[in-house]
């Protein structure tokens, strides 16, 4: 019993999500609650490999998901992390249904609501304004994407260091720095280099 009123609890942090964007009554509300799937990941696990299909889309509940790529070197390179009340896949290998050439993982211990490809279609056919949320949510996606990019070509390395705690305060302490270098495309080295002058101004 207590499990379940855990896991009720947890089901109004994404209820909560989607209201942002539309409305659901109690028996749409109930239909969707009926397809998520709970996941308690730990650290280290890997949602999707590299060359799969990604046939899920996840809301974070707590914790962290990376998605990240390899270069011929087997250098990672951190493509985005997700938090608590993001939603996160492989939108590309998702939408077009090819292999995915990124990796994703859970970066500390994380839960996540997992929701298949196969109920998100039915959910369309039966409560059609999720396409509606779902399109917001993956425009805002490609709007986060296209800055993200701007600003690793354009802004200084000290300046997205300040981005990035802005956008992930809660976590940018429990995650290595090797990790959030790697999401800043510069060095664990170099990022020790900012944050000490930041300590020290």
């Amino acid at each position: 019993m207590a499990l379940a009123v855990d896991i009720d609890t947890k089901k109004e942090i994404i209820i909560k999500n989607i209201s942002r964007y539309i409305t659901l009554n109690d028996e749409e509300r109930e239909y969707f609650e009926s397809i998520l799937h709970y996941r308690k990941l730990a650290k280290g696990k890997v949602l999707l490999h590299y060359g799969e299909i990604a046939q899920s889309q996840y809301f974070v509940i707590s914790g962290c998901l990376r998605n990240y790529s390899m270069d011929e070197d087997g250098k990672e390179h951190i493509i985005t992390f997700a938090i608590a009340d993001w939603w996160i896949s492989d939108l590309y290998s998702y939408i077009t249904e090819t292999p995915a050439e990124q990796i994703l993982d859970a970066l500390i211990p994380t839960e996540v609501f997992e929701i298949c490809k196969k109920d998100m279609e039915e959910v369309y056919v039966r409560i059609p304004k999720f396409e509606r949320f779902f399109r917001i949510l993956f425009q805002n996606s490609m709007v986060n994407q296209m800055r993200r990019i701007r600003q690793v070509m354009s802004v200084p390395a000290e300046e997205r260091y300040k981005i990035f705690i802005k956008q992930y305060p809660n976590i940018f302490r429990e995650i290595p720095l090797k990790y959030i270098a790697s999401y800043l495309g510069i060095s664990p080295e170099f990022l020790s280099k900012i944050r000490n002058k930041i300590a020290h101004t």
